[in-house]
């Protein structure tokens, strides 16, 4: 394989490289331990080629277009393919791996023109997500040019003001816990009643209250346990918020009924794509909140509750 040169290009500011390189190195580990986790190979692909690191960005786009493959997401996997070509066209991997996926893809169209109607599509946006034999299934990504499409003119000030009523989330995670037995109903509904009471008398500044921590506080279950159990029924990536540098001005792009009422907090950008990290998966509405407000690509991540809040109370410290 011939050596690949990095494209001249500007130099990046000393704080814009460090943020970069602790991407770099954080979902690098987060890809090893999920080979076929897309979302994370995407951002580091993405901050790889913005440190110049040619080599090792086209070594993520393999492994990207590898995963695509693997999943049946075949035309995923052409683009990465075809991409590689553009700066190594006569690897003879990558070629033989694109005539492959692009057979597969045909195949695939032709039998999906077999099928008339779409009764057994999935609907994986976020504005409604789907409880299907109990298991969460939602989109890793949500486009801002879907957004955009319904979006028309936001009112921050009206969906800040309709997130204070609006329901949060936290029946639906409760009903989720209780159905695949991730909590014994005499810890669960406890836990439920209290949060609804704390969270009713939260003051503005406050982080809400989490039931994620409220049954860890109760001792109804280990808090890693609990959140492995949620992510292996779900289709969301884990994030260890505590390892990242939060850039607080990100945070301060959405309003604090969102940040601090939802326990959702932005932690960083590269390109077009906002990375978001939430406390329950399940708060539909706050999801919806943030797609409306942000014009950017949305890919989310579960975190531990007290990470969030903890990024959430240093990026408000006035």
């Amino acid at each position: 394989m011939p050596t690949i040169e990095a494209s001249p290009a500007p130099p990046l500011p000393k704080e814009e490289m460090q943020q970069l390189q602790q991407t770099v190195e954080m979902f690098e580990v987060i890809t090893q331990a999920n080979p076929q986790d897309t979302q994370s190979m995407e951002i580091l692909k993405e901050a790889h080629f913005r440190l110049g690191h040619m080599q090792e960005a086209l070594a993520v786009t393999r492994r990207l277009a590898d995963a695509h493959m693997e999943l049946g997401q075949y035309s995923g996997a052409v683009l990465e393919y075809e991409y590689i070509l553009q700066h190594d066209p006569e690897n003879p991997d990558i070629i033989a791996a694109l005539g492959q996926v692009e057979d597969r893809l045909r195949a695939s169209q032709a039998d999906s023109q077999k099928v008339s109607g779409d009764g057994g599509a999935i609907n994986l946006d976020f504005r409604s997500v789907v409880v299907d034999n109990s298991n969460l299934i939602a989109t890793k990504k949500t486009t801002s040019a879907e957004r955009i499409s319904v979006r028309g003119s936001v009112d921050s000030a009206a969906i800040a003001a309709q997130l204070e009523t609006a329901d949060d989330g936290n029946d639906a995670l409760a009903k989720f816990l209780g159905q695949h037995r991730l909590v014994s109903e005499d810890v669960l509904t406890p836990s439920l009643m209290a949060i609804r009471k704390r969270n009713g008398a939260r003051q503005s500044g406050q982080p809400s209250a989490s039931l994620i921590s409220e049954l860890v506080a109760r001792g109804g279950v280990d808090l890693e346990n609990l959140l492995c159990g949620i992510l292996d029924r779900s289709k969301f990536a884990y994030l260890p918020l505590d390892c990242y540098d939060v850039d607080r001005q990100i945070v301060k792009m959405l309003p604090e009924a969102v940040t601090l009422g939802r326990l959702i907090i932005p932690f960083d950008i590269i390109s077009r794509t906002m990375m978001v990290a939430l406390a329950n998966p399940f708060d539909v509405v706050g999801k919806e909140a943030v797609q409306q407000l942000l014009d950017y690509n949305i890919q989310w991540h579960l975190a531990s509750p007290a990470a969030v809040s903890k990024a959430l109370t240093d990026a408000y410290k006035r």
